[in-house]
């Protein structure tokens, strides 16, 4: 089964708040809303049919703006392996956004069938990865920059 022309962007959740003893869920900072705002113009009109986040808090916030835009619910709280089976069987050839942390969206990247090296760092939320996966195992990664340097 080919999946050619299945685009799938990839972004870490954006800036959040400082974490507070106890609070491993944190909402964004004003950094982080603003950088989700930003979703919106640049993501606006990339015909995304899907939108995927875990459970976290910030990574829902950081989806929020561009789905309410998009009038898209995104699918919250699948694990990795699961994205990947749900892209590829209920989006093969469309453009769907995934909204992750420092290790689910390298994850889901691997499980596409990209090559590793593709780390974020803690204190990176600018990167934006666009991977065309066009076959099985076949995946071509561009990393990108969006809003303001992190």
């Amino acid at each position: 089964m080919t999946h050619a022309g299945t685009t799938v962007i990839l972004i870490r959740h954006a800036e959040r708040l400082d974490v507070a003893p106890g609070d491993n869920d944190p909402h964004l900072s004003s950094a982080g809303q603003s950088r989700a705002r930003l979703l919106v113009h640049v993501l606006n009109r990339a015909n995304i049919s899907a939108i995927y986040t875990s459970k976290r808090v910030r990574t829902q916030e950081t989806a929020r703006p561009l789905a309410d835009a998009l009038g898209v619910s995104p699918l919250e709280g699948l694990d990795a392996l699961q994205i990947k089976k749900d892209i590829l069987q209920n989006h093969s050839g469309q453009t769907v956004l995934v909204v992750g942390h420092t290790n689910t969206v390298p994850e889901v990247m691997k499980l596409l069938g990209a090559d590793s090296g593709h780390d974020i760092d803690e204190h990176e939320f600018d990167n934006m990865f666009l991977a065309t996966v066009l076959g099985e195992n076949i995946v071509r990664v561009t990393r990108l920059k969006y809003g303001d340097p992190s």
